[in-house]
């Protein structure tokens, strides 16, 4: 039998699951930019 996840069509349970995915992926972003800049400030103070 085919339902309708089999379909293609998103379950709320899924939609949550990518929120919390794309929240996740955001803040490593934002961790590892500052991380970034934090190391490039340094380098430029050393020039």
């Amino acid at each position: 039998m085919v339902t309708k996840d089999d379909l293609g069509r998103s379950s709320p349970d899924k939609d949550e699951d990518l929120k919390g995915t794309f929240v996740s992926v955001l803040i490593i972003g934002a961790i590892i930019l500052v991380f970034w800049i934090t190391l490039f400030s340094i380098f430029l103070s050393r020039m």
